[in-house]
């Protein structure tokens, strides 16, 4: 094996054909974005004549003279082995030591260890607990096994759910109230619609209120707004939505039917004729009729208090040839009834399926998967899916001059 400079062309053909795990930020949009803004460096490693990994690098400068160097979630590598990460670490440190590093950090988006979806270890061959001696043995300092939100860092965990079952099994395998949930939302005329450009204040706004309100870190807006503009060609923005007039025309016309039958029925015995199952089935219809007015009464009461044309839930979604990642999502939780993120999530699920993908990655989990856990309801609607969850080895850095990157940080300039 052997590692070179490429060029942006050789980067995102790479990119193109690279269907194992990859963060957007290594996305050929991101690499456009990120290469106008900060000095950029390509780093190819081969074996014999193909290229089987790469890496991205991105430098801002501190005191002239040295740099501070992130790869971003990389290096990414075909047919992923240890030896390969080893040998590619070893020479991207050799080459950032050469062009002035101060600092190199790495977050790579690779599996430490599997979890079943209610938090416990399992066996499985995708487990890698080696891969942390490999960046320590490089003289590399990890950050810890972090179980909460770091905004300058990766979450550690992300519930994924393999999508190559059938639809059936897919809802088959969902917990109960998932699945019962779901299918509410398709008896109701819940739909969803794709959101524009001029809508992402619309979105941003949605998902603010619903960040403060679950009480998560906060993501700064134009942080949102860059990746949506950024990602926008490999990015679906959704917003699900309910006409109230369109719900209560259904639920009227099931009522009169319902009404109808008992009618039917009633008739029958005045005349006579009417069997043991039409009598038993009395009962079975009163009870339809009387959650039919209920649910008619409460509509109405979703209309006289907010209208006609409801805004339930808003979502964003990544996609790469290896999986889908569900970003971020918002609600108004006054109008959870409708199940309008179920929906949004299971027609996205199909959406992955659709586009030939294997993977949908529910992304960001802290890792604490206790009930006082700040993200416990993001993780139990996430669970429901029958997700596994993937930790991955967390973040680590190596600094190469600790004279230099002391002063650099006495004075404010890291």
């Amino acid at each position: 094996m052997h590692t070179a400079k490429i060029n942006g062309e050789t980067f995102k053909r790479f990119i193109d054909d690279y269907d194992s795990y990859m963060h957007y930020l290594h996305d050929n949009l991101y690499y456009d974005y990120i290469s106008g803004l900060y000095e950029t460096h390509l780093i190819g490693l081969f074996e014999e004549d193909e290229l089987i990994g790469v890496s991205m690098l991105s430098a801002t400068s501190v005191l002239k003279r040295y740099r501070l160097f992130t790869s971003h979630t990389g290096p990414l590598i075909k047919d992923f082995n240890n030896e390969r990460l080893a040998f590619f670490l070893s020479e991207i440190d050799k080459y950032v030591r050469k062009n002035g590093a101060l600092q190199l950090i790495h977050s790579p988006y690779h599996i430490y260890q599997m979890h079943d979806k209610d938090g416990n270890v399992i066996e499985d061959e995708k487990n890698n607990p080696d891969i942390i001696n490999i960046y320590e043995e490089l003289g590399y300092r990890h950050h810890g096994f972090t179980k909460e939100l770091i905004t300058e860092e990766l979450l550690r965990y992300q519930g994924v759910l393999d999508i190559t079952p059938g639809e059936k099994e897919l809802m088959k395998n969902m917990e109960s109230t998932t699945r019962y949930n779901t299918k509410q939302a398709e008896i109701m005329p819940v739909k969803l619609r794709y959101l524009e450009e001029d809508e992402y204040d619309l979105f941003i706004d949605i998902y603010k209120k619903t960040e403060e309100r679950i009480g998560f870190d906060p993501v700064p807006s134009d942080k949102i707004k860059n990746l949506l503009t950024t990602l926008k060609d490999k990015m679906y923005l959704v917003m699900t939505y309910v006409n109230v007039d369109e719900y209560l025309d259904q639920l009227s016309a099931e009522r009169d039917e319902l009404s109808d039958e008992k009618n039917h029925i009633l008739e029958k015995e005045k005349e006579g004729t009417a069997t043991k199952g039409q009598k038993k089935k009395l009962d079975q219809i009163e009870q339809q009729l009387n959650s039919k007015h209920s649910r008619i009464e409460k509509i109405e009461g979703y209309k006289a208090d907010f209208g006609t044309d409801l805004n339930l839930a808003a979502g964003m979604y990544y996609y790469n040839n290896h999986e889908m990642v569900y970003l971020f999502s918002g609600s108004y939780p006054e109008l959870s009834f409708f199940k309008g993120t179920n929906y949004a999530t299971w027609e996205m699920i199909k959406k992955a399926k659709e586009l030939g993908l294997e993977r949908f990655n529910f992304f960001g989990l802290t890792g604490n998967f206790t009930e006082d856990a700040k993200d416990y309801g993001v993780y139990k609607f996430k669970k429901g899916y029958n997700i596994e969850i993937e930790e991955l080895p967390g973040t680590f850095d190596k600094v190469f001059n600790k004279l230099i990157f002391r002063l650099a940080r006495k004075l404010n300039k890291i």
